[in-house]
């Protein structure tokens, strides 16, 4: 019999495994039983310098799941006509040794009384974008309150000339990091001087300061991010179970296997690569993962292929949902405008409507039957006939009309014979959009 009797601590970023390990083996002598008991001592020391575990311990020590200091600011006001948002800004960590500040747009919904407690929801850009007013409104005019971060030390005005024809948002004094290309930084710089820990860091202080805030439902507070955004968001809810729910848009694990961000990894020294790899990929952290997920993306998108987006989706172990536009187009107000974004949260905080999740119950003769719950009033088919590159430029989904029966509750379609990967959608009449995961057609792949 073997019994293993294991306690964990920690020390620093460093984390130790030790174990008792206890062997009990009969031997017999002349017909009779002896028991001899073994006891060993194994200390494992896991590699404290890479790893989700690695960057969640550095976060924690650092003090983001503990109220930064914050003021609010009018300094800003000509950029906004709505007196309920307001700018802010808050203590980020600190860079190179120096002290940050982060700003953000905060917004409360029109007629909100001191006594209220109302969901909120905490905005993460992407690449390109900065803290949204017309993000945040979005979401108080359906009754949430919203943080909008700026993630590479901007603040709110015009763009200005950087040469070379190029513009960009204007910083200040006590902005932090800012993106360098992919991941560019890591292993140049240490940990907490990368941008992605930065940005990370700056998501998990406004969920504190969000937290600490009388209107806030604490139990109420969900995160999405587009693109850029999309990646943090899947990587920052598996360091952190403080959110109600996930809306990554866009964004998604798996990037080595997508044609642009291989091609971008590839430009990094080999200790990047492999620091990225081992560190920083957002499949790492979706499986640690507990809260429901919604993950939207368009059919076509070049940044975040059909394929890793769908390894995303498969590696989550938790409630999980799908929304995937066809030719969607990729851009921030084009991330935020599904109508399926705003009733997930709904769902989770308020609720409201269940997705209406098509689930696959047959597959007979490439005829699909799928059964659904809810209201349904269209649904299509999706399918490609070639997903040898998902990056190329020709490479397209086919819509089809699926065959809807409100009576049993099912969907059905036939698939062509020339199909390597299918999905369908599911559409009602209140604009909510779901569904089903892709899925490859045995015998036909390239």
């Amino acid at each position: 019999m073997r019994v293993g009797q294991f306690k964990y601590f920690q020390s620093g970023a460093k984390v130790f495994l030790t174990g008792v390990l206890l062997i009990s083996s009969a031997i017999f002598l002349n017909g009779q039983s002896k028991t001899s008991t073994i006891e060993k001592q194994i200390i494992l020391l896991e590699n404290s310098t890479e790893g989700p575990l690695w960057v969640k311990t550095t976060l924690i020590e650092s003090g983001v799941l503990k109220t930064p200091k914050y003021n609010f600011t009018s300094e800003f006001d000509a950029e906004k006509l709505e007196d309920n948002i307001k700018g802010i800004f808050y203590e980020g960590l600190p860079f190179k040794g120096k002290p940050t500040k982060v700003f953000s747009w905060y917004g409360v919904p029109e007629n909100l009384t001191k006594d209220d407690k109302v969901p909120a929801v905490v905005l993460v850009h992407g690449g390109g974008g900065t803290a949204f007013i017309d993000w945040v409104k979005e979401w108080t005019n359906r009754g949430y309150i919203a943080i909008a971060i700026a993630l590479e030390g901007q603040i709110p005005g015009e763009k200005i000339e950087v040469g070379n024809g190029k513009k960009q948002y204007q910083t200040f004094a006590y902005s932090g990091p800012k993106r360098q290309g992919f991941f560019e930084d890591v292993v140049v710089e240490k940990l907490e001087d990368q941008w992605f820990f930065h940005a990370v860091a700056d998501v998990m202080l406004a969920t504190s300061l969000l937290k600490s805030l009388p209107n806030v439902d604490q139990n109420k507070i969900g995160i999405t991010g587009i693109s850029w955004g999309g990646i943090l968001t899947n990587v920052i809810t598996g360091v952190d179970n403080r959110y109600a729910f996930s809306i990554p848009v866009y964004g998604c694990g798996y990037l080595q296997e997508t044609p642009n961000y291989s091609n971008l990894l590839g430009q990094l020294s080999k200790a990047q690569q492999t620091f990225y790899l081992n560190t920083w990929e957002p499949s790492l952290y979706v499986p640690l993962q507990k809260q429901p997920t919604l993950f939207v993306n368009g059919t076509n998108d070049f940044h975040f292929t059909m394929n890793s987006f769908t390894k995303t989706y498969e590696a989550s172990p938790n409630e999980k949902y799908l929304s995937i536009g066809y030719n969607m187009k990729h851009g921030h107000q084009a991330g935020w405008a599904p109508e399926s974004i705003y009733s997930f949260a709904e769902y989770m905080t308020n609720n409201g409507t269940a997705p209406e999740l098509p689930n696959l119950i047959q597959n007979k003769n490439k005829k699909l039957l799928y059964q659904y719950q809810g209201k349904v009033d269209k649904a299509y088919l999706y399918y490609t006939t070639d997903t040898g590159d998902w990056g190329k430029d020709s490479y397209q989904w086919i819509e089809s009309t699926a065959d809807v029966s409100g009576t049993s509750k099912t969907i059905s379609a036939k698939l062509p014979e020339n199909a390597v990967a299918y999905f369908i959608n599911v559409i009602n009449s209140e604009g909510r959009m779901y569904s089903s995961p892709m899925k490859k057609v045995d015998g036909n792949r390239p």
